[in-house]
């Protein structure tokens, strides 16, 4: 069903109507005022006094009262007036006769808040009873029923006459109220605005919050409390600007204010007030509190207010503010009563920013307050040590405890030292203020220097750090320093690091400098260390470890060096080592590890030697990249000698072992031994040369002695003993075997006692010794083969290592050796019975009675050199052969050519490799020729004159000129040679076919033939050849004539040309080379028979000069020239 809301509200308008009829017509007002009033004053259990009243009923019930006073308990002094006082009443309370204020509203009150000197406020009562009963006798308490109060233009005293030090009083002005209550246990909702006058001008507060019951804790004892509490807590946001704190701390602190207490602050935040133990309890959360230029965040705290010992506690933050502002606030003597003298002292300021701080502390003078917390410092200044080294732009933050303050991340400029990093502890005891400081930071390698000088103390440390020169680079650095800061003020290096970046100076201690330094040094009164520290010195690269010890006696702790360089720097660093300059090449590195006292250490090194080349002499080498290493452990005593324990170089498989001693310094010296043990060559490494040996078993025992620093005038006593060596050597074109070698070591000099090795399938034997080899070696040896082939020592090309170790010899040593072999071969030719004397000396190399047999024939001779170092060389040769295959000393020069026949030979030649046009331009000798019994198969001349003349076809079945070649009974001639120019003038071959001369000339140097050679049948053959038309009578003056042909040669020697000469080409006479021929085969043809055919016992050459004597020149030529052979 549908209700129809008209008629119900035309209803409800009628009761209403009838209601407001009645009350106007029982309505009596000074009946219903006197009733009111008379009301109120039961609750307030106080009595009002009324200037007026005015009651209206309509729109609402309200009692309007004018110039009301509340009194005291004690009548005579006013608790409360007001100009106006409005209260709006509930109606339904009313109809039971009970006044239930529903708002409240007071013009201009005056309330005074009183606290006698027994410690009771003014608006309480003395009894105590249920919360009804407390509101009815509590004037404030009453407000709390009201449902909504406002003050208009009020002012309010609060003065306190229960604390010592005299009554205090606070005026607060133009307050303006309003409180708002629930519906639930008396709460209310406060706003209130006042100011206060004061000295700094007009304070304004402002306060909004809620005002509920107070449920104290439950408590394990009881807990009397002074006086009776309200049992209500405020909670809610307070503002006060421009308060005097001077003004404030004189009401709510104790007597006497401090003087620094002074200046105007502006409070805000969040309060909390309830009752406490004793007094009340005041928390401000949120709080913001500016003092001048100090700005503070966070939250303070106040036990026991208005007590008579209270008791704060602040815990704040701030803006940066400058250290003086803050100590004014908070005096030094909070954290400390020693730190405001320190910080006069030092000079302490800077701008500080309070990060988080915690000010406790009590009303009561004598009982000093206590503040901690986390400060931040920038822009600061101080004052450090016994030199009070300034400290600018200091910055870092603080943390104040208990007896103690501490500093992290410092930062700033400390001297010379710009700091990035550290920390400080001020641990304030019984004897005074102590200071642990350590920094980091950056730092000028110089200034590092300088200061690090003057701070280690004396010593020979703080004298190596003054004597650095052209210092360079950066450095991080860490610095350690404690010690008082009270009167006695000692505060003193304690350590230091120091980080290297790229540093570099010079140091007296050391040849070259020191650069591209980097690392870490650890430092202290009394040691160094030292952590992956690396650098180079010069051209070599170093890292060091470890740690030297400067105290009374210093020492080395766990030192180590690592290093890596050119053997030519380290050989410039110890200039006493004087090495040769191939001796020690590459790069050397090291490892040397020092324990012990400085003076007299104990070392051990490792150096690695894979990277060098060594070159111990010509015979024994290793070349970089092969393994190598050296170990050695000695230790250094006062006199500078060094006592070497143990010494190992690893040439794998190669070990010497050994130990002795060296004198270090002016007067160096040496003794020591050193011993191999047998070594297998077969297993060296590739590379590795000892004297070009491939394999054998190599033992080595050495005991060496000297003084001074050349060692080759040391005196060297031991066995070098090879067995079933193998030798590879570029000097020899065959690898020699199965050596043998017994070398004994006598001080200057050594015995070979047997040397002996084969090559290919020649054997050599020696023995012999060498003397005084420290200054011009005496060498005597005896050599004997039972077969050598003599080309395998013959030096091949201009230069080769067998040249070079004849210069050295002849230009250093004194040779004299004897030799025999008793099958010399070389190439096609075997000597027999081959036996010499060698003499090298002066430069010069000499084989003396140099004779053999050979192919049924003997050799006689002698060779002169003279070897000046690396310059071109003199030769001087004589010879002499007799009865040797002619076939096998031209096949020796030319192995084209195919000459048989018997040789007898005498000849002298010298030379000289000086002049710019070669060495064949500067022979010169004579070369007497004599062959007997041959055939001409193959030749250049010859033939080619045969084949013109159509021999071969002639004689066709009679002599097989091909396969047999052309028969003689003896050849010969006479060689002159002057500058290379060779000339014969008597040339003759006599064949039983054919006779042949010639004259002519040969240019070595441009290697040129010019000769005529002249041809005439003989024998049973003459009648046959004279048929052949180049043969024609040539007259020989007037009486006879003679068949003969004539040829001219021209050309190179090795394919010279020949042509026929015509007869009719001499029609005018012949002349020139053709004459000294064609006399040459006149005379041949008409002398008597024994000359042209000399016995067997005297032979002799054809032509007018008889053969000549073997001369022995003094100008011999070099060898390699090769001898002329027969046409």
């Amino acid at each position: 069903m549908r209700v129809r809301p008209r008629p119900w509200l035309l209803g409800l308008l009628a009761i209403l109507l009838v209601a407001v009829a009645l009350v106007s017509f029982l309505y009596d007002p000074e009946l219903i005022q006197g009733y009111l009033l008379r009301e109120v004053e039961r609750q307030l259990g106080r009595k009002i006094e009324v200037g007026a009243t005015s009651l209206s009923l309509f729109p609402r019930i309200r009692l309007d009262l004018s110039d009301v006073v509340i009194r005291e308990i004690d009548p005579s002094r006013a608790f409360f007036k007001a100009k106006r006082v409005e209260l709006v009443l509930r109606s339904t309370p009313l109809w039971r006769l009970r006044v239930v204020v529903k708002r409240l509203h007071i013009d201009q009150p005056q309330v005074e808040l009183r606290r006698d000197p027994a410690g009771h406020w003014n608006f309480l009562t003395t009894g105590a009873g249920d919360g009804a009963a407390e509101a009815g006798g509590n004037p404030l308490g009453l407000i709390l029923l009201i449902q909504e109060t406002a003050l208009v233009g009020g002012e309010l005293s609060l003065v306190d006459e229960f604390r010592p030090g005299g009554a205090r009083s606070l005026h607060l002005h133009a307050v303006d109220a309003t409180m708002l209550t629930g519906k639930k246990e008396f709460l209310v909702d406060l706003r209130l605005a006042a100011t206060m006058p004061a000295e700094l001008g007009v304070s304004s507060l402002s306060l909004s919050g809620k005002l509920t019951h107070f449920e104290p804790p439950a408590r394990s004892v009881s807990v009397n409390l002074e006086g009776p509490k309200p049992a209500v807590q405020f909670q809610g946001k307070a503002e006060a600007l421009n308060v005097d704190i001077r003004q404030a701390a004189d009401f709510f602190g104790p007597r006497p204010v401090p003087e620094r207490v002074s200046g105007a602050a502006n409070l805000r935040g969040m309060i909390h007030l309830t009752p406490g133990v004793n007094g009340y309890d005041l928390v401000l959360s949120e709080m913001a509190l500016d003092v001048g230029r100090l700005s503070l965040r966070g939250q303070a705290g106040l036990s026991g207010l208005m007590t008579v010992q209270p008791t704060f506690s602040l815990t704040f933050s701030s803006s940066p503010v400058q250290l003086d502002e803050l100590l004014n606030r908070f005096p030094a003597e909070w954290v400390h009563l020693q730190l405001p003298r320190i910080m006069t002292d030092r000079e302490i300021s800077g701008t500080v920013e309070v990060v988080s701080a915690s000010l406790t502390g009590t009303a009561r003078p004598e009982l000093r307050a206590s503040l901690t917390g986390e400060f931040r410092l920038r822009q600061g200044y101080a004052l450090v040590g016994s030199d009070r080294t300034p400290v600018e732009n200091l910055a870092g933050t603080v943390f104040v405890e208990a007896d103690r303050i501490r500093v992290t991340d410092i930062s700033g400029q400390y001297g010379a030292m710009a700091v990035t990093g550290g920390k400080a502890t001020v641990a304030f005891l019984e004897a005074g203020p102590w200071l642990d400081l350590e920094v980091a930071g950056g730092m000028a390698a110089p200034d590092l220097a300088s200061m690090l000088a003057g701070t280690v103390g004396p010593g020979k440390l703080a004298k190596a750090l003054s004597d650095l020169r052209n210092v360079q680079g950066k450095t991080a650095v860490t610095f350690r320093l404690a010690g008082s800061v009270g009167e006695r003020d000692d505060l003193k290096f304690v350590s230091g690091e120091a980080v290297a970046q790229n540093v570099g100076f010079r140091s007296p201690l050391v040849r070259d400098p020191v650069a591209e330094m980097n690392g870490r040094f650890i430092f202290s009164p009394k040691v160094v260390e030292l952590e992956g520290v690396s650098g180079r010195l010069g051209q070599s690269r170093l890292e060091l470890q470890g740690a030297i010890a400067i105290e009374a006696a210093p020492y080395f702790k766990d030192f180590r060096l690592r290093a890596s360089s050119e053997t030519a720097q380290i050989l410039k660093a110890f200039p006493a080592l004087k090495l040769p300059d191939k001796a020690l090449q590459g790069v050397i590195g090291a490892i040397v590890e020092l324990s012990g006292p400085t003076a007299t250490p104990l070392i051990k090194a490792e150096v690695e030697l894979k990277d060098a080349a060594l070159h111990f002499s010509e015979s024994m080498q290793k070349p970089a990249g092969s393994p190598a290493s050296l170990k050695v452990e000695a230790r250094l005593s006062k006199n500078q000698q060094l006592a070497i324990e143990r010494l190992e170089l690893h040439l794998p498989p190669l070990r010497l072992t050994g130990k002795g001693t060296v004198r270090l310094g002016d007067k160096f010296a040496v003794d020591a031994s050193i011993v191999s043990g047998s070594v297998s060559l077969a297993r060296l490494p590739q590379g590795l040369s000892i004297g070009g040996l491939s394999a054998g078993t190599l033992e080595v025992t050495l005991d060496i002695k000297g003084r001074g620093t050349n060692w080759k005038a040391w005196q060297y006593d031991g066995w070098i003993a090879l067995t079933d060596g193998r030798l590879v050597s570029k000097e020899l074109e065959a690898p020699a075997s199965d050596i043998y070698l017994r070398l004994q070591l006598v001080r200057g000099g050594a015995d070979v006692k047997r040397l002996a090795f084969k090559i290919k399938d020649s054997d050599v034997s020696l023995s012999g010794s060498i003397r005084n080899w420290d200054k011009q070696p005496a060498i005597n040896l005896k050599l004997f083969s039972s077969q050598l082939d003599i080309d395998l020592l013959i030096p091949k090309g201009e230069r080769s290592p067998v040249r070079d170790f004849l210069e050295d010899l002849a230009a250093t040593s004194r040779l004299a050796a004897t030799i025999n072999i008793d099958r010399g071969l070389y190439k096609s030719l075997t000597i027999r019975d081959l036996s010499s004397q060698v003499n090298i000396r002066d430069g010069m190399v000499v084989l003396d009675n140099l004779a053999g047999q050979a192919e049924g024939g003997t050799i006689d001779g002698r060779l002169k050199i003279q070897l000046p170092k690396l310059k071109p060389a003199d030769a001087q040769v004589s010879f002499q052969i007799a009865g040797m295959p002619y076939e096998k000393i031209v096949r020796l020069i030319d192995e084209q050519q195919v000459v048989t026949g018997t040789l007898s030979a005498t000849g002298t030649l010298q030379g000289d490799g000086r002049d710019p046009q070669g060495i064949l331009h500067t022979l010169n000798g004579k070369i007497n020729l004599h062959i007997v019994q041959g055939h001409i198969q193959k030749a250049r001349i010859v033939p080619k004159i045969l084949v013109i003349l159509n021999l071969p076809a002639l004689l066709q079945g009679k002599v097989d000129l091909a396969k047999e070649g052309l028969p003689f009974d003896k050849a010969g001639a006479t060689l002159s040679i002057t500058n290379g120019f060779v000339t014969t003038e008597n040339f003759l071959m006599d064949s039983p076919i054919i006779k042949i001369t010639g004259a002519g000339s040969y240019d070595m140097p441009r290697d040129q033939l010019n000769a005529v050679v002249v041809t005439s049948p003989l024998g049973s053959y003459t009648k046959l050849l004279q048929s052949i038309p180049l043969f024609g009578k040539l007259f020989a003056g007037e009486r006879q004539g003679f068949t003969t042909a004539f040829f001219e040669v021209k050309g190179p020697f090795k394919d010279p040309q020949v042509n026929y000469m015509p007869l009719k080409s001499f029609g005018t006479g012949v002349t020139g080379l053709a004459h000294l021929a064609f006399d040459l085969l006149k005379n041949a043809i008409t002398l008597p028979k024994e000359l042209i055919a000399p016995s067997e016992e005297q032979p002799a050459g054809p032509g007018k000069d008889s053969q000549p004597e073997i001369d022995k020149a003094e100008k011999p030529v070099a060898p390699g020239v090769p001898a002329p052979a027969a046409p």
